[in-house]
C-alpha cells in the first residue's frame, strides 16, 4: 500500500490511503479493452468488405471502381489506426481516468496529487504504451516499482488505483432528511482520496468532541469547496467557535450534499 497523496489528521489520528490497483486488475482491464478494440476492428473490416462488394456490383467503370476501392481502403486503415492509437487517450481523458475495461475492473488512473487525470497526462502515458510493450518492459517496471507504475505512469506522473464504490457506505451514513444530490456540483473534480476523506468524516463525526467537530467539518468543507470552485456555498459566518453546533450543521449540510452528488454520479 502506498503512502497517501492527500491526508488529513483528525482528532482520532485516522490516516486515509489510496489503494493501488494490482497487476491482476490492470491486466483484466487491458484484456477487456483489447477485446472491445478487436470487436470494433472486426466490425470495420466486415463493413469495408460489404461496401467493397456493393462497389463491385455497382454500374461503374473500372477506373471509378478503382478510385472507390482506394478511398474505402484508406478510410478503413485510418479508422483502425485511430482506434489503435487514440482509444485509451480519448477514453481516459474524457472519462476521468477510466476506459470500459477499467470501469469493469473497478480501477482508475489519477495524477499522483490525487487530482483527476488531465488530457496531457493521458496523452503522455498512452503514447508510451509502445515502449512498455517492448520485451514486456512495462510489466517488469511495474513489478519493481513500489507503486506498480509502468514507464508511461512515471513520465505522466500518474498512478492507477482501485476505485471505492459509493454504495459500500450507504448504510453507515445518515444525511439530513429531504437533502438531495445537486446536479450543479461538478463532483468529477473530487479525487478518490477526497471522497474517502469525506466518507470517513461523515461516518466518524458523531464520535468527535463538540469543539473538534466544527473545526474538522470546516476544514473539509473549505478543501472540497476549493476543488469544486463553489464560492457561493459558505455559511454566513466562518467563525465556528462563535456559532457552535449551528456552524458544523451548516458545513455538514454541504458535505452531505457533496456525498449524495458523488453517489449519484457513481450510479450513472
Amino acid at each position: 500500500m502506498q503512502q497517501p497523496d492527500y491526508s488529513i489528521s483528525t482528532p482520532e489520528n485516522v490516516d486515509l490511503h489510496l489503494e493501488i490497483a494490482g497487476i491482476g486488475n490492470r491486466l483484466l482491464a487491458q484484456l477487456i479493452d483489447t477485446l472491445i478494440q478487436a470487436a470494433i476492428f472486426a466490425f470495420i473490416a466486415i463493413l469495408a468488405v460489404a461496401v467493397g462488394m456493393a462497389i463491385s456490383v455497382a454500374p461503374l467503370d473500372s477506373k471509378t471502381k478503382g478510385i472507390a476501392y482506394s478511398i474505402l481502403a484508406m478510410l478503413a486503415i485510418l479508422c483502425m489506426f485511430f482506434m489503435q492509437n487514440l482509444y485509451f487517450i480519448v477514453w481516459e481523458g474524457a472519462w476521468k481516468g477510466q476506459t470500459p475495461g477499467k470501469k469493469l475492473a473497478e480501477i482508475r488512473v489519477i495524477e499522483r496529487t490525487g487530482q483527476p487525470i488531465g488530457w496531457g497526462a493521458s496523452i503522455i502515458r498512452n503514447l508510451l504504451r509502445v515502449a512498455d510493450g517492448v520485451f514486456l518492459l512495462g510489466l517488469v517496471v511495474m513489478l519493481v516499482d513500489k507503486n506498480e507504475r509502468r514507464l508511461g505512469d512515471m513520465c505522466a506522473g500518474t498512478i492507477v488505483i482501485r476505485e471505492r464504490q459509493a454504495h459500500i457506505t450507504d448504510s453507515e451514513i445518515k444525511v439530513q432528511e429531504g437533502l438531495e444530490a445537486d446536479s450543479t456540483l461538478d463532483v468529477g473534480r473530487i479525487s478518490p482520496a477526497d471522497y474517502d476523506l469525506l466518507v470517513d468524516y461523515l461516518k466518524r463525526r458523531g464520535s468527535l468532541t463538540e469543539k473538534a467537530r466544527p473545526k474538522v467539518a470546516r476544514q473539509i468543507f473549505l478543501h472540497l469547496q476549493e476543488k469544486l470552485a463553489d464560492k457561493d456555498s459558505a455559511p454566513e459566518s466562518e467563525n465556528t467557535e462563535e456559532k457552535g453546533p449551528a456552524a458544523y450543521s451548516d458545513f455538514e449540510k454541504y458535505l452531505e450534499k457533496v456525498y449524495l452528488s458523488y453517489q449519484a454520479r457513481a450510479a450513472q
